[in-house]
């Protein structure tokens, strides 16, 4: 028998719960704090696994972040799949994703950096993933999540 910990913050969690649909499920996971002096394929080699390698790295800012993390957390779905009662549940996702863009400090990062996987990607993305390297008060912090059936 295999016991596993689920070490992920309560506040991630809980929005994955309330993201709960028919052939619908979302993973979201924040790496670190790591050294930001490391390259961003060490820290990804370092803090989720061996295989990691980036397909693709574009600058973007906090403002820009938040809004895509959320436009992708936010997502409606379509007929057969996304999340169940979404509409009934937005103000409590968006304040539990608020926790975790305070905890880093996403609003005042001094970089933000949206990248891909171009192998290792830690879930399964089907209809939607993002992945951001964030530097905020001397940390760097890895958010990613993603959304499959």
């Amino acid at each position: 028998m295999k016991i596993v910990r689920d070490s992920r913050l309560e506040a991630l969690k809980g929005v994955e719960h309330l993201l709960y649909g028919i052939n619908y499920e979302v993973w979201l996971n924040l790496y670190g704090p790591a050294e930001s002096d490391l390259g961003l394929a060490e820290a990804l080699r370092s803090l989720i696994s061996k295989e990691c390698e980036i397909s693709s790295v574009v600058p973007s800012s906090p403002q820009e972040a938040i809004s895509e993390i959320m436009d992708k957390v936010l997502y409606k779905g379509h007929i057969g799949s996304g999340p169940l009662e979404l509409e009934s549940k937005e103000a409590e996702i968006t304040e539990l994703m608020n926790k975790v863009f305070s905890l880093i400090g996403l609003e005042k990062a001094e970089l933000v950096t949206e990248f891909g996987f171009k192998n290792g990607h830690p879930a399964y993305p089907v209809f939607w993933d993002f992945a951001y390297d964030i530097h905020s008060n001397d940390q760097r912090w890895i958010l990613v999540g993603s959304s499959s059936d």
